[in-house]
């Protein structure tokens, strides 16, 4: 049985897709499934040992018609499109697969009657199975909303059977390194941080009642973090890519600037603790031993966006940005 899952988003989307695919894998053992993936995602898949073959989609129209001829060739029995987008659906709809499942999601923001009116239509007329989730009533009734157990409903809405308790830690395979004669404390320095509620001065008074703990601590960038943390990086020293390479010991504060994906895996999976807002670090410290803290934009729908973001079969501290206890709640997570 050959199963196509599509799924050309962020990097914590493609995770959360994950247990699908070890679920489907253990309970058809014969299966091979083949991810078509976002360039964000790929060195998620690249890594995953039970993904049969990769084709990488890029939004550009003729990168479509590529995938759609691959796809063409390769004749499924299933394809799953759970990624939004009139590419995934085009691409499922021209795919040659027996049976076609479409998962769509009607905006959690804006009146739902016309949400995703265009996509619902298309559902119904070239789709064997079609989901369509109305999140903002099903989180009023309080019926789930997490982002793994709707692919599983459409998965089991399209007659497949999975294993819902597959682990998937043991297939991704990220390093560990030992760099720390303490216990060590990463924080994601995303622009999340920065709000109305909690300011770069903010930021710089937590670390310091942070660094008076029995810790070493380590801040790692993304492509926002020097937009907005303009003290930090004047206050601390700046380890680049290469120089971590080389890195014996760290003591007290470093920023680790622009880490290749197996450098920041690697240093995720080394520490003791990760505190992060709501993004795809989230989700990579969910694959390890990690004691784990994420902060959701309380101005965001919080509970809506935790519960069907939730990292998933992880105990985690859930914060809100909005918290006026927030420094000394991060504290205790350490304590």
């Amino acid at each position: 049985m050959k199963i196509c899952l599509i799924r050309n988003d962020k990097m914590g989307d493609m995770i959360l897709t994950l247990p699908v695919v070890q679920g489907l894998k253990q309970a058809n053992q014969d299966c091979k499934i083949d991810i078509v993936c976002s360039q964000k995602n790929q060195k998620i898949c690249k890594k995953y040992k039970s993904i049969n073959k990769i084709f990488l989609l890029q939004n550009k129209f003729y990168q479509v018609l590529k995938i759609i001829l691959k796809l063409r060739n390769e004749d499924y029995d299933y394809i799953f499109t759970f990624s939004p987008g009139i590419f995934s659906i085009l691409i499922s709809i021209f795919s040659k697969s027996k049976i076609k499942s479409l998962l769509i999601f009607k905006s959690r923001y804006k009146n739902n009657y016309m949400s995703k009116f265009f996509d619902r239509i298309l559902g119904k007329i070239f789709f064997t199975h079609c989901l369509i989730i109305d999140r903002q009533i099903r989180y009023s009734k309080k019926i789930p909303i997490h982002q793994t157990e709707i692919m599983m409903e459409l998965v089991t809405k399209s007659g497949l059977s999975y294993n819902n308790t597959a682990e998937i830690k043991n297939e991704l395979g990220f390093n560990k390194i030992e760099i720390s004669s303490k216990k060590l404390c990463l924080i994601h320095l995303s622009s999340k941080w920065i709000n109305k509620y909690f300011s770069e001065e903010n930021f710089i008074k937590l670390l310091d009642n942070l660094k008076n703990l029995k810790i070493n601590i380590v801040i790692t960038t993304d492509g926002t973090s020097k937009n907005v943390f303009y003290e930090i990086f004047k206050k601390y020293e700046v380890i680049t890519n290469e120089e971590f390479e080389n890195l014996k010991s760290i003591n007290n504060i470093l920023i680790l600037d622009k880490l290749s994906f197996d450098n920041w895996t690697s240093i995720i999976n080394s520490s003791t603790y990760v505190i992060t807002p709501e993004c795809g670090c989230t989700h990579i410290a969910s694959l390890s031993e990690t004691k784990l803290c994420v902060i959701y934009d309380s101005d965001n729908l919080p509970g809506m966006i935790a519960d069907e973001y939730a990292p998933w079969k992880k105990k985690y501290t859930k914060l809100f940005s909005n918290n006026q206890n927030l420094e000394k709640e991060l504290i205790s997570f350490i304590d």
